[in-house]
């Protein structure tokens, strides 16, 4: 699980508190829309905002979900610095401002499918045609990504995380024991895995190995079966 930085969890509720006044969601002279009407939506007072605001307190973690339910703010970047306080398509001209200034590319490179690949079962191929995508700064290349749904691969990899995935152009790329979302016989599997050789040192066979080995058993493809090979590059934990 990520651990989270609260001193930097209130850097980024600064940040995004000038953010909310520079689109005026918050204004001063609004009384609907006031500090003291911010803070009401939190669960507390003006003058605990100031203190926050100042940095001689730090908000809680109770406080940022609120702030992100009332005002669209993303969890990932809140809690895990990942992404943009708000969905790209809706960024005010001051935090564009401020991302282009600070080199943050906006190509979406990733692509989010529609289907929760499945830890311990398998998903069809033919699904993976959903055509969202989307960015984190910092991240390159073309990437696909999903949620996981299942327990074969805990503790490393939990039901709900996301996983994002980079597509190997050869197996020879492949390393034993890393993680991988192996495509297969119509079918997606993330696990870990290793390579199996024949008598001749011929690599025949591809050991797919759950995380989670006490319940889920180790099994064995043909070389020839596998149809793409993606290497696990990031989990994303806590999203939901």
């Amino acid at each position: 699980m990520h651990k989270i930085n609260r001193q930097e969890l209130n850097r980024r509720f600064i940040d995004v508190f000038q953010l909310l006044v520079d689109k005026e969601e918050i204004v001063k002279s609004d009384r609907s829309k006031s500090k003291t009407a911010f803070a009401q939506k939190l669960g507390t007072k003006g003058h605990i905002i100031d203190l926050y605001l100042q940095g001689k307190r730090k908000i809680t973690y109770e406080q940022v979900k609120l702030l992100c339910s009332c005002y669209g703010i993303s969890e990932a970047f809140m809690f895990q610095g990942i992404g943009l306080p708000f969905d790209q398509s809706k960024l005010p001209d001051s935090e564009e401002k401020l991302a282009i200034a600070l080199g943050i590319n906006f190509s979406p490179n990733i692509l989010f499918t529609n289907v929760e690949a499945f830890a311990s079962n398998t998903i069809g191929v033919d699904l993976l045609e959903e055509n969202e995508r989307f960015h984190i700064p910092g991240v390159n290349g073309d990437l696909v990504a999903f949620n996981i749904n299942g327990a074969s691969m805990a503790p490393t990899i939990l039901s709900g995380d996301m996983v994002i995935c980079k597509p190997l152009e050869t197996h020879v790329e492949m390393i034993d024991n890393e993680i991988y979302a192996v495509v297969a016989n119509q079918s997606v599997w993330v696990k870990r895995v290793q390579k199996c050789f024949d008598r001749h040192h011929k690599w025949t066979h591809l050991k797919l190995i759950s995380d989670n080995h006490i319940e889920f058993d180790p099994f064995i493809i043909e070389i020839g079966e596998i149809q793409k090979l993606l290497k696990v590059t990031r989990r994303l934990t806590g999203l939901g």
